[in-house]
């Protein structure tokens, strides 16, 4: 007779599931047509602009109360030309690229304006209303596309028999506009204490602020990791945002070494591939084997995800069986 000792439990495998991500894509290689797309308009495309919208604002820092100090002159004039430089190099255009879920991009970490053929077209954005509403399109459209992305990614791993409708399509374009603003949410409630709490050590102890800042972010690193596989759950098991959430929690919980281990080399892969494919400028024609090859190891890297996140639910619901079956003997 089996006893609850008997059942297997395979814990999820970190490179049988990046070499499946990679077979897929290599298989399947129009699977990286989103992000080669979302790098060329953004290589080529035109640029919306909001530094003369704020230039004014930056300028006239120094005419608030209290500023007008000599003692503050160098510090204003330093704050000045930073802002005024990161915003003469800031594309709204980026913003089409979504976080947690989007199209990945490899133009949106560029600063350049020009590209091979020149300079592009230039918009500039002067008021709230145009800023505002760009801004807007852009994070709706980012959505979109990154929707349609991992639809067709978690599709190849798990093929499904039901085609996709506008109805499930909208369903889980909303879970993925829901999550950033439960996040956000969340992140601005924590906030409030959070400040009142480094207030405090700052004024207690200059010295140890810094030593607590890192804390708090390791704090929140280690509350925000759980949630990584919530889109997962999305569109491979169809569960709402609230679900998918609590999903990849029991999950990460679970596997967390395995798990810890994937996270690590897909992060590795991307930021040391990353350096390679930004080797050429920003106006050679060389850049555009990077943007395929970023394009390439990116989707790789999100569909071995999906293939991990099998591995480790299962592990994970073998691990709570057999909880469960020791636990009533």
């Amino acid at each position: 007779m089996n006893t609850s000792s008997d059942i297997k439990i395979e814990k999820p495998k970190v490179i049988q599931a990046l070499l499946s991500g990679f077979n897929i894509i290599a298989n399947k290689p129009y699977l990286i047509l989103l992000p080669v797309l979302l790098d060329l308009f953004l290589w080529f495309g035109p640029e919306w602009r909001i530094d003369e919208y704020f230039r004014p604002l930056i300028q006239n820092f120094s005419s608030l109360p209290g500023m007008d100090t000599p003692e503050y002159a160098e510090i204003i004039q330093a704050f000045q030309v930073f802002w005024q430089e990161a915003l003469s190099q800031f594309n709204m255009a980026i913003t089409i690229s979504t976080l947690p879920i989007g199209v990945p991009s490899l133009i949106s970490g560029e600063v350049s304006f020009v590209n091979p053929l020149g300079h592009p077209l230039v918009f500039e954005l002067t008021s709230n209303l145009q800023i505002i509403g760009i801004w807007l399109i852009f994070i709706a459209i980012g959505y979109l596309l990154g929707n349609l992305y991992f639809q067709n990614i978690s599709n190849q791993v798990i093929p499904s028999n039901k085609k996709l409708t506008i109805k499930s399509f909208l369903w889980s374009y909303l879970q993925i506009v829901l999550m950033p603003i439960l996040l956000i949410t969340v992140l601005l409630i924590l906030s409030i204490p959070i400040l009142l709490i480094i207030s405090l050590v700052t004024v207690l102890s200059p010295a140890f602020s810094d030593f607590f800042l890192f804390i708090i972010a390791v704090v929140l690193l280690w509350v925000i990791m759980p949630l990584v596989f919530t889109p997962h759950s999305i569109y491979l098991y169809k569960q709402n945002l609230i679900s998918a959430m609590m999903t990849s929690i029991s999950v990460v919980k679970v596997s967390s070494g395995p798990t810890t281990w994937f996270l690590l080399a897909s992060f590795i892969l991307v930021r040391g591939f990353n350096f390679l494919w930004k080797a050429p400028t920003s106006d050679s024609w060389f850049l555009l084997i990077g943007i395929l090859g970023h394009a390439f190891i990116v989707s790789a890297v999100i569909a071995a995800s999906f293939y991990y996140y099998i591995d480790a639910t299962k592990f994970t619901q073998t691990i709570v069986n057999k909880n469960l079956k020791l636990s009533k003997q």
